[in-house]
């Protein structure tokens, strides 16, 4: 990106600044992926990734000023130089494909983007992700309760809820690849938590950072059974 170009939106807040110097350095420092992409778009790959800033940081200015989603992926087009060819009057096809989110490459940096700010919302729908796993188990074996079909559809209606909040989209539905690439994170996400992966972090060399929920230098007390308590034994023989 040319040392004159500047993105005309207020900067303040958002976690990266599409017009510092630094921007590339630090995007790609902080979320590997963007890193990783090499997309044979030139310079116009700076200007990508502050579209997606410019759209999906969760304090963008845009999300107050431009309501419609697709309204707001071309304004943000046009303040971060992705504009409409001069000669044809139109987008180019790749434009075009990130613009509906059909270019999974692009979805993917939105949700490796996403995710990285660890928000209540894409907590909440992790958690909904793992509840309806284990429901439609339930459903599957022929074991779920007329209450456990009532949470798999609250469940449902709350992931299209919070992908609509975390995608910043309101009331309408994201394109379904980036839906798709969203989930897939969240998949990945959950596939650090499962206990094979645990166990290999304990194996590799200990507690991953963010795992321990006790304060650094804590020292677990002696294990003891809940009925060597005289209190509790007395309270069971009555």
């Amino acid at each position: 990106m040319p040392d004159t170009y500047r993105v005309d939106v207020d900067t303040t807040y958002l976690r990266f600044n599409p017009n510092s110097p630094k921007f590339y350095n630090e995007i790609t420092a902080e979320i590997p992926a963007f890193a990783e992409y090499d997309e044979q778009k030139g310079p116009m790959r700076i200007r990508i990734f502050a579209w997606i800033v410019c759209l999906y940081d969760p304090l963008t200015p845009l999300r107050r000023e431009v309501k419609d989603m697709y309204k707001r992926k071309v304004y943000a087009g046009n303040i971060c130089g992705i504009t409409i060819h001069k000669q044809t009057g139109k987008y180019r096809e790749w434009v075009e494909d990130m613009f509906i989110g059909k270019d999974k490459t692009v979805n993917n940096l939105i949700v490796k983007f996403i995710s990285s700010f660890a928000s209540p919302e894409y907590t909440q729908l992790i958690a909904h992700v793992v509840m309806q796993e284990t429901i439609l188990n339930k459903i599957i074996s022929g074991s779920a309760t007329k209450d456990n079909q009532i949470m798999f559809d609250n469940s449902t209606d709350k992931i299209k809820s919070l992908t609509n909040i975390i995608y910043g989209t309101g009331e309408r539905d994201e394109i379904i690849e980036a839906r798709r690439a969203l989930y897939k994170q969240v998949a990945y996400d959950l596939s650090d938590m499962r206990p094979e992966s645990v166990a290999r972090a304990f194996m590799d060399g200990g507690i991953p950072d963010g795992w321990n929920p006790y304060e650094e230098g804590h020292i677990p007390g002696d294990i003891h059974f809940v009925g060597d308590d005289p209190k509790i034994a007395e309270h069971d023989e009555e």
